[in-house]
């Protein structure tokens, strides 16, 4: 009944209205039930967002998802990679011509346990490149050179890297070629690396296209079905805001059922080359969405996409060493910086932890002093809002003994730098089996830190 009162037109319920009022007694009954709907809507609609903290499911050991784009040098980054433990560096354009430090710098990726991912086009473009030709050597035309440097990349760095054929092949800008002629200058490079001595255990990734586009995966991995192409990673980019970010989930379930038309590609992994958009490039919680739905779908990972500063002329986060803009020039944080830090942090001991709201998005954990951490993400358009955090099946009360709970804030400051998080306010905890602390007035579409700590 609830359903269908709920459900009506207006026009609907006095046409209902009239045609009961022959009977009183009925006209008072759907009253009275009417009424109860609308208190139990309100309840609901008042319902205040909780998180769920369960400290009798043991914690887990989880493999990073973060990975960045570009680099000059990564001896000035030692520090940050081993702070924020990335899982994949994607990289070609700076590294064209400088076969010993190129080796140096994959060594180095490899060291510190992140997977190289090179740029065959990036590699390959300028030497290629002639505009009184109109364009390209195209590969498909003319495979000769391309397969020679391609068999030279193996040789070199081996199948411990992975291989992505070409960027963003469906922009006229960048291939300016039909989708044919790139198809056949992917089947260029997966001979040449098939070939090669082991090449079997080459690593090959594509298509990499700008945007999602299911028509043009499944043209891609039909080409590929219907030409032999062993591919290893499907990938394309996101370049998005936080609304894609929570779309990307959909697209990669999508995909899935798409690879399932073709088994026999050998395909076993997903993975996004480029994430996070211009217009959101520097917002922690758009960063953080990314990072948390690749998680949730299971994705091997992706790679934060550089861009231009708008807030300093000049300023190109691919090509100044900066991490892909999470870094100012002088090498200091940005507000998503610390995105990365507690996501890093949270990856040795993650704690199961459910959201009431699906707009509303955590991972808890932790760290490396045993302190319990939480960090939220609410990406509801609604204003500032109450939170109520439980923490649940706590068998050693004495680990929150003497501890209080401080919540901090990472504003979205665009390219500014921030030392530190933002602290706004600290809780009293009370040690009992169930912990439950009502956290007020937080901000929507704001990324939070809190830590449970002496």
């Amino acid at each position: 009944m609830g359903f269908i009162i709920e459900n009506f037109s207006r026009q609907s319920l006095l046409i209902l209205c009239f045609f009961i009022m022959g009977n009183l007694k009925c006209f008072y009954c759907i009253v009275f039930l009417f009424c109860n709907i609308l208190k139990f809507n309100s309840q609901n609609l008042t319902t205040k967002p909780e998180i769920t903290i369960d400290l009798g499911i043991k914690s887990k050991k989880l493999e990073s998802v973060s990975g960045f784009l570009h680099f000059n040098e990564l001896e000035p980054l030692k520090s940050n990679i081993s702070e924020l433990k990335p899982k994949f560096w994607r990289f070609g354009a700076k590294l064209k011509e400088h076969t010993p430090k190129r080796k140096q710098q994959v060594d180095i990726l490899l060291k510190n346990n992140i997977t190289p991912i090179v740029v065959l086009s990036d590699i390959y473009d300028e030497e290629h490149w002639y505009k009184e030709k109109g364009g390209w050597i195209r590969p498909s035309d003319n495979p000769k050179p391309f397969t020679a440097l391609v068999k030279n990349l193996y040789k070199e760095l081996g199948d411990k890297v992975v291989f992505d054929v070409w960027n963003e092949p469906n922009l006229k800008e960048v291939w300016g070629g039909t989708r044919e002629e790139y198809f056949k200058t992917f089947k260029v490079a997966h001979d040449a690396l098939r070939s090669s001595l082991d090449g079997g255990k080459a690593l090959i990734t594509g298509p990499s296209i700008s945007a999602y586009d299911k028509e043009y995966l499944d043209s891609f991995l039909k080409y590929c079905y219907e030409n032999n192409i062993k591919l290893d990673i499907l990938n394309w980019h996101d370049l998005g805001t936080q609304t894609d970010a929570v779309k990307l989930q959909n697209h990669i379930q999508e995909a899935r059922e798409l690879l399932k038309k073709y088994p026999n590609l050998g395909v076993k992994k997903i993975y996004i080359p480029e994430i996070v958009g211009l217009k959101e490039q520097f917002n922690p919680l758009t960063v953080f969405a990314y990072l948390y739905f690749l998680e949730k779908s299971n994705a091997s990972g992706g790679c934060k996409a550089c861009w231009d500063n708008p807030d300093v002329a000049g300023e190109n986060s691919c090509w100044n060493n900066s991490m892909d803009g999470i870094l100012n020039s002088e090498g200091n944080p940005r507000s998503s910086w610390w995105v990365y830090k507690f996501y890093a942090d949270s990856l040795d001991k993650r704690l199961s932890s459910n959201a009431s709201q699906k707009n509303l998005i955590s991972l808890s954990y932790l760290n490396s002093n045993n302190d319990l951490c939480l960090i939220i993400g609410n990406l509801n358009d609604a204003a500032n809002y109450n939170l109520n955090l439980k923490i649940k099946n706590i068998i050693n009360l004495n680990s929150f003994s003497g501890k209080s709970l401080k919540l901090y804030r990472i504003p979205d400051i665009g390219s500014d730098y921030l030392e530190k998080p933002v602290f706004v306010a600290e809780y009293m905890v009370l040690k009992k089996n169930i912990i439950n602390v009502n956290l007020k007035d937080l901000r929507s579409k704001t990324f939070y830190y809190i830590t449970i700590s002496k």
